[in-house]
C-alpha cells in the first residue's frame, strides 16, 4: 500500500510540472499574439 501512494504521488507531481510547463507556454503564446492580433485589428 505504502508503495502505491508513493508511487501515485509521483505521478502526480509529473502530471503538476507538466501542467505548468504547459500553462507557462501557453503564457508565452499568448503573449506572442497579442501584439500581432492589436496591429491586425
Amino acid at each position: 500500500m505504502v508503495n502505491f501512494l508513493y508511487a501515485a504521488q509521483l505521478n502526480y507531481n509529473t502530471q503538476v510540472g507538466g501542467e505548468l510547463a504547459n500553462v507557462k507556454a501557453m503564457n508565452k503564446v499568448i503573449r506572442l499574439g497579442m501584439p500581432a492580433r492589436q496591429q491586425a485589428n
